[in-house]
């Protein structure tokens, strides 16, 4: 029979391992992505335009909130001036791309412009903010170096006000979501093990019935929990979101967030349930608990209070209460009416059952809800697969640990009340019923694990260098060790308490060798309790993962550009060209190839105001580098050409940076038009 229910086991866990390889071949695992994150931008952050664009562009990984806002700061003289027409708006085409207008871009000068950026993503209400720079004609920011091309350095996560930095206020939300997850596990093992477990009644209906005096109480105290950790999160979303946006928090920002995003709209239908279940709890259960509030009410017979002291949850009479009940004479009259029996009793729990399926469809929305606000909601385009496999997961995770949780603190401390032969017995029947929902959510939650991590991380060096890899990690360690001492529990201890608990009755009473199984069965027992406590704990740390990685959400994937390239091209096409109007003049300098230590030529076209080329002016140029006073050096070029070229030897740029190009153009009869160009030489 064991080698059987191994062979049952490994098949499978090969069917949920090949379920989650097939689905990945199918339909490759979509790249889940929590919060918003900026995956581009146009312009490009860290990259160099020639001219001030009318609508900025930022793409995010995520659809954003309407509450989402930008604006635009040139940098003039150290400080920033804001140049955006309004905060920005979510683009008509496009949930997940934010739009920002400059006001009067033709008017706005050339220098490094700035964008500060915060989102608040849609579906799970988590803020995440950063800066976006870029320049026009050249960098007035005075910085040295290299800028960085790409999205990669857009989002802030990282350092003082991260949406990766634990801070207080961070740790606070992980602790409560961690309460949160632990109320909901329990609760749903909870239902899991009364309702579908315990509830066949032949055995198991004594034990049903105490535990059902205790479990009535911790069913509203993991709702209590449950409804007030909600309101604790979206109050700290609510918080972080105004502090990102540097206003002072107030009831308004909790109503935003409730009303613009799904996440709130998620949250006040979830909390609606919730409420309603503690009102359905609490009128269900009016009537019914006084049935079996204790085991034998207080005008109980003699017979029933010799049954209670020998510590059986049966009405049996045992070998050694036989010979005392003979003797018993049972009251007549109003005592006998009032006793308790076993059917009332069980008419009782069976009127509780019927309420069964409702209480499941409850929990399993509440778990939707939450699915629809986690990672798997977030991706490009929102797979079946992937929100199904979400709910499985935590479906699985309700049964596994909520029900090893319920087994160890409520009803195997319930079996120590029992007699030695029916404590085993007992324990036995209960395993037995338990084993099919232990095994069968260790195969879900196995193959809902695979398929959930391959699309969080698409590379496994993240697993080490990343906060979200490291934390899905730990929790592979510890699900890999809960699922040995399970296979451990099931496919040895359980048949060994089985067979002690066989062998036990052979023996007599008083003999010896019933002693020495007794100790032994006693042991297996003590052991057992200590494999569930212990799988339970590590459940709770698995959980407490789970709260972690909803905080650092899976690590931000970029469109695959070489933006290396793309800047190589727009230099390559841009060659240093600029366009300038003054004096009734438009004057287009070129300078190639615009490098140090390089012979450069300077190409100058002149058109006059009806667009026709001028080719009689004397045209000075003058070249210097103010910044670091590189000294000037002046060539003058005369007309009857189309254009106006100036070589200029290796050695008058002599130094990469931002040169300044004063040009002077004189046309016969004309005053003399002077402009100024500034070109980036690298």
């Amino acid at each position: 029979m064991q080698k059987r229910q191994l062979l049952i086991f490994i098949r499978a866990l090969f069917f949920a391992i090949l379920v989650s390889v097939m689905t990945s071949l199918v339909a490759r695992p979509p790249t889940a992505s929590a919060h918003a994150f900026v995956i581009g931008s146009d312009p490009i952050d860290g990259s160099t335009i020639n001219a001030v664009p009318k609508v900025v562009h930022i793409d995010f990984n995520a659809q954003i909130s309407p509450l989402s806002s930008a604006r635009i700061y040139v940098v003039q003289n150290g400080n920033l001036v804001d140049v955006s027409a309004a905060p920005g708006h979510i683009s008509g085409a496009n949930q997940r791309q934010l739009e920002i207008a400059l006001r009067d871009p033709a008017s706005q000068p050339q220098g490094s412009y700035e964008i500060k950026w915060t989102a608040i993503a849609n579906e799970d209400g988590h803020t995440s903010y950063g800066l976006i720079g870029f320049n026009v004609g050249y960098s007035s920011t005075g910085l040295s170096g290299i800028p960085t091309l790409g999205p990669s350095t857009s989002n802030k996560l990282e350092g003082p006000g991260g949406t990766r930095t634990f801070d207080f206020a961070n740790a606070l939300s992980v602790a409560w979501d961690w309460l949160t997850l632990l109320a909901l596990t329990f609760w749903i093992g909870l239902l899991i093990m009364e309702r579908l477990v315990l509830f066949p009644l032949d055995r198991t209906q004594a034990l049903l019935e105490r535990a059902r005096k205790q479990t009535l109480s911790l069913q509203n105290l993991c709702l209590i929990v449950l409804l007030i950790g909600e309101i604790t999160l979206l109050v700290l979303r609510a918080s972080r979101m105004s502090t990102m946006q540097d206003v002072a928090f107030s009831p308004q920002a909790v109503l935003q967030l409730l009303l613009q995003t799904n996440y709130g709209l998620l949250w006040l239908f979830r909390c609606l349930i919730i409420v309603l279940s503690l009102a359905f709890l609490r009128l269900s259960n009016r009537v019914a608990p006084a049935a079996y509030a204790s085991m034998l009410p207080a005008t109980a017979t003699q017979a029933q209070r010799v049954l209670t002291r020998t510590g059986s949850l049966h009405p049996r009479i045992t070998q050694e209460t036989a010979p005392n009940l003979a003797k018993v004479t049972i009251r007549e009259g109003s005592e006998r009416d009032q006793v308790s029996t076993p059917q009332s009793t069980s008419t009782t729990l069976v009127l509780a059952q019927r309420y069964t399926p409702l209480w499941l469809l409850i929990a399993g929305v509440i778990l939707m809800t939450r699915v629809l606000s986690g990672d798997a909601a977030q991706v490009l385009q929102p797979h079946f697969s992937a929100i199904t496999f979400d709910w499985l997961y935590r479906v699985a995770q309700g049964i596994w640990f909520g029900g090893l949780a319920y087994m160890g603190y409520v009803l195997l401390p319930l079996l120590t009340a029992l007699d030695r032969e029916h404590h085993a017995e007992m324990l036995v029947a209960l395993q037995r019923r338990f084993r099919p929902f232990h095994l069968a959510s260790m195969g879900m939650l196995a193959a809902c694990f695979l398929f959930l991590s391959e699309a969080s991380i698409h590379n496994p060096q993240l697993l080490l260098t990343d906060a979200y890899g490291r934390a899905l990690l730990v929790q592979m360690v510890l699900l890999l060790a809960i699922s040995i001492l399970g296979c451990y529990m099931v496919f040895f201890l359980t048949p060994r308490i089985s067979r002690q608990a066989l062998l036990l009755p052979v023996v007599g009473m008083d003999a010896p060798a019933r002693r020495t199984r007794q100790f032994a069965l006693e042991n297996t027992g003590r052991h057992f309790k200590w494999i569930v406590l212990i799988q339970s704990w590590l459940g709770a740390g698995v959980l407490f993962c789970t709260a972690l990685l909803a905080f650092y959400a899976p690590p931000i994937v970029f469109p695959n550009v070489n933006y290396s390239n793309q800047a190589a091209q727009q230099t390559a096409s841009q060659s240093n060209t600029q366009t300038q109007q003054a004096g009734g003049l438009s004057a287009t300098l070129q300078m190639l190839p615009g490098k140090t230590m390089q012979p450069n030529v300077v190409i100058l076209a002149i058109q006059d105001s009806n667009g026709q080329p001028v080719t009689d002016a004397e045209v000075k140029m003058t070249t210097n580098m103010q910044v670091m006073d590189m000294g000037t050096t002046s060539t003058t070029i005369k007309g009857g050409n189309v254009v106006y070229s100036a070589a200029f030897e290796k050695n008058v740029f002599s130094m990469s940076g931002v040169w300044d190009i004063n040009v002077s153009i004189q046309q016969p009869n004309h005053p003399a038009v002077q402009m100024q160009f500034k070109v980036n030489i690298i």
